[in-house]
Parts: C-alpha cells; structure tokens; sequence
C-alpha cells in the first residue's frame, strides 16, 4: 500500500458522517469553457478545494472543484474570466447579492 492510499484510508476511516436532514452547502462549479486555467482560484482558495488538471480545451488546463470546498464564493469573485459559478445545494445558482451581504457582515462591514 503506497502513501497516498494509505492516506486515502486514514482520511476515510476518519470522516464524520453527515448528521441525517443536515443542511448541505453551497459549492464552486466551473464553466470549463470559459476557464483559462490561469491558476488564480487555486492561489486564492482558502479551502485548497481547487487544482489545474489536464484539458482538452486549452493548453494550460482547467481548474476542478474537489468535494471539501466550503462554498466561500472567493474563487467566483476573483476569476477575471467569470468561468467559476457557484451552486446551491439544489443546483441552482446562488445569488451573488446574497453571497457579497455574508462575505461583508463576515468581514466586519455589517
């Protein structure tokens, strides 16, 4: 077993299982057409939630949202290309109006 299996089942045997009817939360998704693979969401992510993988779409690749993005929007505000989009639990896009009150009253702004 190599280490990042090893890891894989630390990881798994450690997760705490979501509590039944628990509110799920929003996610980042990208708009892979419009993704430029410019790195900037992965520099900015406070979650480390986003990594570069190969495409066929442009040279430097796509970014990719992985399960433990905690739904912050950091990435959508920051991508100059608009190429990531944030989802409601439903799957619904998530008003941004909404999203720019909570980032202000977390920042103090209120």
């Amino acid at each position: 077993m190599g280490n990042d299996e090893k890891i894989a089942a630390v990881q798994e045997r450690t997760r705490v299982p979501r509590a039944a009817g628990a509110r799920k939360r929003a996610a980042a998704r990208v708009i892979s057409e419009l993704c430029t693979g410019c790195r900037i969401c992965v520099q900015t992510c406070p979650s480390n939630s986003i990594t570069i993988v190969e495409s066929e779409l442009n040279f430097t690749g796509i970014a990719q949202v992985d399960e433990s993005c905690t739904g912050c929007n950091i990435c959508a505000i920051d991508c100059p290309w608009t190429g990531v989009e944030m989802l409601n639990p439903d799957g619904s896009k998530k008003d941004e109006a909404e999203y720019e009150r909570q980032l202000k009253r977390l920042r103090g702004y209120q």
